[in-house]
């Protein structure tokens, strides 16, 4: 089935990407939307709602539950490959960081061989701080 892309997803979409270092909620993203982009090209709440479980499924975006609630924020992954590496998500400031493939290979084969678990490079995401929310710049 062909897919096309509504002048909707594509203006959520571009607004994603332009703010590619933020994660928002749903409520959050389409008070943006509505701030930001003319009130005809912002896609209501439920048109979001229906589209971001998609891009999610299609690698574009990921999905992090926000503290220990039940609300979801959703943020663009603006890397290629990115459904071939882990990602490293700051808890502090909240950037995503995209770990070189051969550093994520060699940790799926490690696990894979000591703990015979074989990790979904895709939705893997480890958590913690990052150098500058840390103190320690990295490497």
């Amino acid at each position: 089935m062909a897919q096309y892309q509504t002048e909707q997803k594509r203006v959520l979409l571009a607004y994603m990407k332009a703010h590619s270092e933020e994660s928002f909620t749903i409520e959050e993203l389409c008070e943006r939307l509505k701030q930001e982009t003319a009130l005809t090209a912002a896609p209501g709440k439920s048109t979001v709602y229906r589209i971001m479980p998609k891009l999610v499924e299609e690698g574009l975006v990921k999905r992090f539950v926000k503290g220990n609630g039940r609300k979801f924020l959703y943020q663009m992954v603006c890397g290629e490959h990115c459904d071939r590496h882990l990602h490293m998500k700051c808890s502090v400031c909240g950037k995503l960081y995209h770990m070189e493939d051969a550093e994520s290979e060699a940790l799926f084969w490690q696990v894979m061989r000591k703990h015979h678990f074989q990790l979904d490079e895709g939705r893997t995401v480890l958590f913690g701080q990052c150098g500058g929310c840390s103190g320690q710049e990295m490497e």
